[in-house]
């Protein structure tokens, strides 16, 4: 269910599917967005949370009235099989079913339009493509998309669309998340780190993180799922003990270290996207905070949480395969 959720929330908000790369990329270079960036979350997970409310009672209401398509509670099932077996229970179903229509096909226009526009900035930022006619290569991206979505609409269609939709939005952009993060808080400046401190007190905290990170997810998961909870706090213990140990070794004061190892990357990226909100340029009193904040849920928090979330999510689809359908879909 979380894994759902988070590739639910991934997907409304564009988060690594590369959409608010290619918006923010319009805006001039020195254009504060950290107040942009919040207003856009707050709104779209406001809206989410006023949605669940819709959800939780339509699922309710068919709990209640013992249907049996009442397990249907997110992604494909929930918008077309849960909601319009709710609707044969109202007065004039009719018109609600036209409603309901029109929302999913407004949903599904504009979703289909974020996509395009930001597959098209891609490529119009190339050498190449940037001698095509913008016009063109939307024609050429919306044919495409609608020669290979035709298959969905054969007798099986839901099915193979429903199959899609779990694997692309629980492990393909939860995957995308975590490389994300790696490119951005252990590979990037990784140079300028080694020039700075020791390599080895760079190299201890990432074999650290990660040397642990994937065996302990994926093992307690697999094997030892009760345990859950006692392997992340393993995971943490490692990671204070790597931290310590790289610290010692590094001979660095303090801000040193916590600059140049310990925050290396995410903390050039955090004073780039912070400094700008500033006034006149002026480091305000709540940019080492955020920056803190931000670059360690970037680089330990997320990859940390959203690992843990694919493992678990394979396991349940390893010990029974998504939706009941045979393993081959």
């Amino acid at each position: 269910m979380w894994a759902d959720a988070c590739g639910q929330i991934f997907f409304s908000l564009g988060v690594c599917m590369g959409i608010m790369t290619s918006y923010a990329s319009y805006n001039p270079v020195e254009t504060p967005i950290i107040g942009n960036a919040m207003r856009v979350a707050i709104g779209n997970c406001s809206f989410s949370f006023f949605c669940g409310f819709a959800v939780f009672s339509v699922v309710g209401f068919l709990n209640g009235k013992g249907s049996q398509v009442a397990s249907k509670v997110s992604s494909s099932g929930l918008a077309f099989v849960a909601f319009p077996t709710a609707i044969d229970y109202f007065n004039y179903p009719n018109i609600w079913i036209f409603i309901l229509s029109i929302v999913l096909f407004t949903l599904g226009l504009d979703s289909a339009f974020s996509m395009v526009e930001a597959t098209a900035t891609v490529i119009t930022d190339t050498p190449t493509g940037s001698k095509i006619p913008r016009k063109l290569i939307a024609l050429i991206l919306c044919a495409a998309g609608s020669v290979f979505s035709f298959i969905f609409c054969f007798n099986w269609g839901f099915t193979y669309f429903d199959v899609v939709d779990h694997y692309l939005s629980v492990y393909l952009l939860l995957l995308l998340g975590v490389f994300q993060c790696f490119g951005a808080g252990w590979v990037y400046d990784f140079d300028e780190a080694v020039k700075k401190a020791p390599k080895m007190s760079v190299v201890i905290i990432g074999a650290a993180f990660w040397g642990a990170l994937i065996p302990l997810s994926f093992s307690s998961v697999f094997f030892y799922p009760a345990q859950g909870l006692w392997a992340m706090l393993a995971f943490w213990i490692i990671q204070i003990i790597a931290w310590i140990v790289s610290g010692v070794t590094s001979g660095l004061t303090c801000g040193d270290f916590y600059r140049n190892v310990f925050m290396y990357g995410v903390h050039k990226l955090g004073c780039a996207i912070s400094i700008p909100s500033c006034t006149n340029g002026k480091k305000a009193c709540w940019v080492e905070p955020f920056i803190f904040w931000w670059g360690f849920c970037i680089k330990y928090f997320f990859p940390f949480a959203v690992t843990w979330l694919l493992a678990s999510a394979t396991a349940a689809d390893v010990a029974k395969p998504y939706g009941g359908y045979y393993w081959g879909w």
